[in-house]
């Protein structure tokens, strides 16, 4: 019996070595990734915009915190086996209404966001983890609808940054569920009208822009397309 313990011992150890010194095949793959996602965040400067402009507003009626949807697309390639990267392109709308009869504040915010990111990936069998960091250079609108004939229009851009934690789970060879969680902070200037006029309110000098912060997440598919 000491004997058969002994080379079952020897076998184990002598097969855990190999698979040790065995190594999954590493392919470069090219993905594509898509699907929606909602940002929550707070706009400092456009917050104290609408408690000056709205009439009977205050920091309590006017919400610090905003919520908006933005739809989602990008390509991304591995470096290595740990890194890859990409480029994305990402459009964020986000309204809100506020009524003081007979007065009503109506804005829409659109806003382009195009990043180049970098990720560190832990890969295995079924999934992948990557942490990640994207920066990108942004393009925004600001609708304020007056009257059912009459918006003025706003615009303004500026740099942006987000880190991400992503989760994909492999369902196919070659298509994976994409789930992500993110940080950003938006350093967007001031919005202005064709003009040039800043937007800011009749009883205040204090000029509005979307510059802001908060966090995120995504539902979406990733395809791998190719090899190399």
């Amino acid at each position: 019996m000491t004997i058969i313990l002994k080379y079952l011992t020897a076998l184990i150890l002598i097969n855990a070595v190999l698979f040790s010194q065995t190594k999954v095949p590493f392919k470069k793959h090219l993905s594509f990734y898509t699907g929606m996602g909602i940002k929550y965040g707070i706009t400092p400067d456009f917050n104290d915009y609408l408690i000056a402009a709205i009439p009977y507003s205050t920091s309590d009626s006017i919400k610090s915190f905003n919520a908006g949807v933005e739809f989602f697309g990008g390509l991304e390639a591995d470096l290595s086996r740990s890194f890859s990267g990409g480029i994305e392109y990402s459009y964020y709308v986000r309204s809100l209404t506020y009524t003081y009869s007979p007065a009503v504040f109506d804005y829409t915010i659109i806003s382009h966001q195009p990043y180049a990111k970098i990720n560190y990936v832990i890969r295995e069998n079924r999934y992948n983890f990557q942490i990640g960091a994207a920066i990108g250079y942004h393009f925004q609108q600001l609708d304020n609808r007056i009257n059912a004939s009459t918006t003025d229009k706003y615009t303004s851009s500026g740099p942006a940054g987000r880190l991400d934690l992503t989760f994909t789970r492999r369902l196919s060879p070659n298509f994976y569920v994409y789930l992500s969680g993110f940080g950003f902070g938006n350093f967007y200037g001031k919005l202005k009208d064709a003009n040039g006029a800043p937007l800011k309110a009749a009883n205040s000098n204090v000029e509005a822009s979307l510059a802001g912060y908060g966090l995120g997440a995504r539902l979406g598919v990733q395809f791998y397309i190719a090899k190399f």
